[in-house]
């Protein structure tokens, strides 16, 4: 599967790449991110997410996410993952996705986690299904008339280094790659999504807290064409997270 996934990666950068009929949307972004795991026994835990993510330093808004779900801990390596998210996604940028309306975004999600550990090192594969439904506005109104329902598909590798620890406290670097592959009779023109690429710093304060920032880059094709040319949003920025376990 991990093969599979990489070679379309592959396939489809060198195509987008290659494109001659595109143009390039540069955003500066930041996401913001609260992520909190509560134990209910050894084997099940709930999730719950909220990510801020703006546009222009923190002045506007590029999109809202929510997210809940619950983990299945198969063994210390292998987790499942079922959940819910609610996501609003803003008008942004020169070419923005929403170019009328602000829409909402209801999704369900599937996913497999396999962590490995060798020494300082971590290594996390997470496998992610989507279903999702987004709103489409009936044209010069706010009135949704209908959603369109689509299938993706993610894959995320995660490698973590223990730069110093003692105890439960610790102090990490991060590097983490994930790619979108979009899916279904509604999807347009990406069937590759987008990819998103972080360079990390984490503080582990103790096994409830941590936090984590750094750099996020983040390529997303468009589902339409203006003038007959792909869309590509290239968006950097900053992101920081909030990580607790109770």
């Amino acid at each position: 599967m991990k093969k599979i996934l990489l070679t379309l990666f592959i396939v489809e950068s060198l195509d987008l790449y290659g494109q001659n009929g595109r143009v390039n949307d540069f955003n500066y972004v930041n996401w913001l991110q609260s992520m909190n795991t509560i134990g209910l026994n050894k084997k099940w835990n709930l999730h719950t997410e909220y990510q801020w993510r703006r546009t222009d330093g923190l002045k506007n808004w590029q999109q809202s996410l929510l997210r809940i779900g619950v983990n299945f801990k198969l063994n210390e390596n292998i987790v499942l993952h079922a959940g819910y998210a609610w996501i609003k996604t803003f008008s942004y940028g020169e070419y923005p996705i929403a170019p009328d309306n602000a829409f909402p975004e209801h999704r369900i999600y599937e996913q497999l986690s396999m962590r490995h550990q060798e020494r300082r090192w971590s290594f996390i594969h997470r496998f992610r299904t989507e279903q999702r439904w987004l709103a489409k506005f009936k044209p010069g109104t706010n009135k949704i008339e209908d959603w369109i329902f689509l299938h993706r598909f993610r894959y995320q590798f995660r490698t973590q280094y223990s730069v110093w620890q003692h105890k439960d406290k610790q102090v990490y670097s991060v590097f983490a790659d994930e790619i979108f592959i979009g899916a279904g009779e509604r999807l347009g023109e990406n069937i590759f999504d987008q990819n998103r690429l972080f360079l990390l710093a984490g503080i582990k304060f103790n096994n409830r807290f941590a936090v984590e920032g750094g750099y996020l880059n983040q390529t997303l094709q468009q589902g339409r064409k203006i003038n007959n040319e792909t869309i590509i949003q290239r968006n950097n920025g900053i992101v920081l997270s909030l990580i607790s376990n109770f």
